[in-house]
């Protein structure tokens, strides 16, 4: 699929939306500056996702945000306008949102990086901090899948096989109790 159709596919709200996330904005502030809901951003962003054929909505934002600067047009000359229309919100449409230049694109990272100082301070990749305590058996948002040894495979299969032993014995521990307590009701009343 060819590159301008793909983009063309965008509506005006998907691209609003992914201007939003590109600005690095929540869907809730994305609703809020758009009025409408936060589940219609959500939607609206899914679909964006999936014209564009992107991993996520951020990737989506990116690709958006690369097609919209290779392929805005150079400013044309002010026109005269009158007064009564010369406040953005008369005047409408997306020429009201255009800003004088582009922002620089972030540097893409995963969910668990963090930039320490600016890039390019010492020349070598930014600095990769892990999540502190346990890494989990799942992958979580974001990542393309866990990143457990083998080792940490296992032990994780023989926590989660105790962790349910345990709740099988207070399940069964719970039951007794309350079969005790239902018989010594029974008792009572007859």
């Amino acid at each position: 699929m060819n590159e301008p159709t793909r983009f063309d596919r965008l509506t005006k709200r998907h691209r609003d939306c992914l201007r939003g996330v590109r600005q690095l904005k929540g869907s809730k502030e994305i609703a809020d500056d758009l009025g409408i809901e936060k589940s219609t951003v959500d939607s609206y962003l899914t679909e964006a996702v999936k014209v564009l054929g992107a991993r996520n909505r951020r990737d989506a934002a990116m690709q958006w945000a690369e097609y919209e600067a290779a392929h805005s047009e150079p400013k044309a000359s002010k026109t005269t306008v009158s007064p009564d229309f010369a406040t953005p919100d008369k005047i409408g449409g997306d020429s009201a949102r255009l800003s004088e230049t582009a922002d620089p694109l972030p540097p893409r990272m995963s969910p668990d990086e963090l930039i320490v100082g600016a890039p390019g301070d010492t020349g070598g990749p930014p600095f990769r901090m892990r999540s502190p305590g346990h890494r989990l058996p799942f992958r979580r948002k974001g990542q393309r899948g866990n990143d457990l040894s083998v080792g940490d495979r296992l032990i994780w299969i023989q926590a989660i096989t105790l962790g349910i032993a345990i709740a099988f014995g207070m399940l069964m521990t719970g039951l007794q109790v309350l079969t005790g307590l239902i018989e010594s009701v029974a008792q009572r009343l007859s």
